[in-house]
């Protein structure tokens, strides 16, 4: 595979900056896109190989030059928080500005999340695959799952409609340096963690294990969807033992126990009143008993990982990526 020209969108993202780095590794050419110039690092503006393009993508303004001169779009960009108009402007809006300007044929990786599997179409014990049925886009998943699958919804018309060659990446719950909590552990009350459950696997990636997929994927011929996830999968008790400090008391609770109490508070408060993790359907997605498959990653990427959870945790607890 030779050098390439990868335009990157939230490159100054933390998944975009390893993603950076990781391209320039491979020797590819990076057209870093980023809203803000201030958050740009310093090497960057030393390297030849990356040029940066200050861009608001929901705006949109100069995409068509700029994806004009991409061999493959990696689409990062999307709105990790906030509330439903936060995620129709910063991840949808983006996302449709951000096709438009695509040329007919172009190469898209899109980096989607596993929040976007229906966990209440499977059973505890299942394996989750990328068969596994998908959320809809109208149903009661937190806000960030229904962007996520919504971007997907995006970007697979057009793949329809535009001919792009495409490949979607659903990432498990990012971590590494200065990431290290997990929404998968359990419901956090200032030092005291209720730990939902401990059998099945925490879904994660570390942010090395995001770069190099994103790029290798950049590099191979489009495909379908590919869950981005690492290798050896913790479940909650190994997590939270790896994790120091963590939580200054844990109290363990089947995750069973939370969902009549949270059907209860939904229909004495309202909907619109419910605290999100107290949503049955956020609390079935985040602490249902499954385990995870990223067979098609090693097969297709050729991705394997030559550490474990352990060394993994550790290395970021001490501020290195590995």
């Amino acid at each position: 595979m030779g050098a390439l020209t990868l335009l990157i969108t939230g490159a100054t993202g933390y998944v975009g900056r390893a993603t950076v780095a990781e391209a320039r590794r491979k020797g590819h050419a990076v057209l870093a896109v980023t809203r803000s110039d201030a958050a740009v690092p310093g090497v960057w503006r030393e390297d030849a190989g990356i040029e940066v393009l200050t861009c608001d993508l929901a705006e949109g303004a100069g995409l068509e030059a700029v994806c004009a001169r991409a061999d493959v779009v990696l689409h990062l960009a999307a709105s990790l928080s906030g509330d439903a108009r936060a995620h129709a402007r910063d991840t949808l809006a983006a996302t449709e500005r951000l096709l438009a300007a695509m040329p007919k044929g172009g190469k898209l990786v899109h980096l989607s999340s596993i929040a976007v599997y229906d966990m209440g179409a499977v059973a505890p014990g299942d394996l989750i695959t990328e068969t596994t049925p998908l959320i809809d886009v109208e149903g009661r998943a937190d806000t960030y799952a229904r962007a996520k699958r919504a971007q997907e919804v995006l970007v697979q018309q057009a793949a329809r409609d535009a001919g792009l060659r495409l490949t979607i990446l659903r990432a498990g719950a990012v971590f590494g340096p200065g990431r290290l909590w997990n929404a998968h552990l359990g419901l956090p009350r200032g030092g005291v963690l209720l730990r939902l459950g401990n059998r099945g696997q925490i879904p994660l990636a570390h942010v090395s294990t995001c770069a190099q997929a994103l790029v290798a994927a950049g590099e191979r011929p489009a495909t379908g969807p590919i869950n981005l996830l690492d290798e050896d999968l913790p479940d909650r008790r190994r997590f939270l033992k790896a994790l120091h400090p963590g939580p200054r008391l844990t109290l363990p609770l089947g995750w069973r126990w939370m969902l009549p109490l949270a059907g209860l508070t939904t229909r004495l408060a309202g909907p619109s009143r419910v605290p999100g993790l107290m949503n049955p359907a956020v609390l079935r997605a985040r602490f249902l008993p499954v385990s995870y498959d990223n067979s098609r990653m090693r097969e297709v990427l050729g991705l394997r990982q030559a550490q474990g959870f352990e060394a993994l945790m550790h290395a970021a607890q001490n501020g290195h990526v590995t």
